[in-house]
């Protein structure tokens, strides 16, 4: 690799060695547990390897799908807090529309068609509904648009699911959602969970439109200098709303695989805080809310980088949820303020030579 391509890809070269760190330490953690265990006459649990990893990955990518979505709206310089609010009303429509097909004697599959049509819709709508806002009152920042809007959503699940929980446990048609999310394929002796190459798919798809086509330069031109990019021809209100769809369009996508992992249950207080950790895994990708940098390969590391996290310090040191959370604040902060405290050192190196440079010149004069 050459030594651009390699400067292209430093953060990624990061993250990928913060993950191969944590692996190690979390692998050696376990081997000594296990060690332990066995000299006392007990049996190893063996609970961190890659198998296991691998095969119970999908529960902490229930929001990578969001992450995704949320990428492209930071690169723009922009934020949407709404994600996991506009989720919750995605799937509650789903279901009430499922259930009121069912009751006007539709045939079940049918109306599980048109349930997930109308989820994916119902997400497109609240993004739309984002960026509208965004785009037509420019003196409003989009995190306060956001939380107005993260709140008008919940406000609007309570109404649509009359404050009860939509409970589909029975329904066949209905288990499809659950095979979604808890089928494996088994591959090379691994049982590999099919939500993995989901993501990989769209992450694929994420990649090619932002990194190799003209529309991924011009949402970056629009992070970098909104206003230069306006001059420059870019149609900045109209691509920063179709941004906004998108993201809400993945945000219902992240709903129909929370929907399989919760046992086909809806409540209007679900995927509370997702957006959260959303946003966290873009801003550890190597985005940020300052616009015009970022790579998608980055999100996938990240969102692998907060399973391996997660996984080790629940299962290996029994640390609580709050712990947990507390842990991945911590690798967020640093990893905001590493890349800022890279760029002081690098212009003060540069200070540095120039000052140098011109004595050496001055004393030569």
């Amino acid at each position: 690799m050459k030594k651009g391509k390699i400067r292209d890809f430093a953060w990624e070269l990061i993250l990928l060695a913060l993950l191969l760190i944590l692996w190690i330490v979390f692998e050696w953690k376990d081997t000594v547990r296990d060690a332990v265990l066995v000299a006392l006459g007990r049996k190893a649990k063996n609970v961190f390897s890659f198998s296991k990893m691998v095969s119970g990955m999908q529960v902490y990518m229930l929001y990578s799908f969001m992450a995704l979505g949320m990428a492209l709206i930071l690169g723009m310089g922009d934020i949407d807090i709404s994600v996991g609010a506009s989720a919750t009303l995605s799937a509650a429509v789903m279901g009430v529309l499922y259930r009121t097909l069912l009751s006007c004697g539709m045939n079940p599959g049918l109306a599980f068609a048109f349930a997930i049509c109308a989820c994916l819709v119902t997400g497109a709508l609240c993004g739309l509904f984002n960026g509208y806002l965004i785009t037509r009152f420019r003196e409003l920042f989009p995190m306060i648009v956001t939380l107005g809007t993260m709140l008008f959503y919940r406000g609007l699940c309570y109404l649509v699911l009359g404050g009860n929980t939509l409970r589909f446990e029975d329904d066949a048609t209905w288990a499809q959602l659950k095979a979604l999310y808890n089928n494996k394929v088994l591959i090379g002796g691994l049982n590999v969970p099919t939500i993995i190459f989901w993501f990989l798919g769209f992450a694929v798809v994420f990649y090619v439109f932002l990194h190799k086509s003209t529309a991924g330069r011009r949402l970056f031109a629009i992070g970098e200098n909104r206003v230069a990019a306006r001059y420059s021809g870019i149609r900045v209100d109209r691509l920063e709303l179709a941004m906004f769809v998108v993201c809400g369009f993945m945000a219902a996508v992240s709903s129909l695989f929370y929907v399989g992992s919760a046992s086909a249950t809806v409540r209007a207080d679900a995927m509370t805080g997702y957006e959260m950790y959303a946003i966290a895994v873009a801003v550890l990708g190597g985005f940020s809310t300052g616009g015009g940098k970022g790579n998608i390969l980055g999100v996938v590391l990240s969102v692998v980088l907060f399973g391996v996290l997660k996984k080790g310090l629940g299962t290996l040191f029994g640390f609580p949820d709050s712990v947990i959370n507390l842990a991945v604040g911590i690798v967020l902060i640093l990893s905001s303020l590493l890349p800022n405290l890279c760029e002081m050192l690098a212009a003060k190196i540069r200070m540095d030579r120039q000052k140098k440079s011109g004595k050496e010149g001055a004393e030569n004069d």
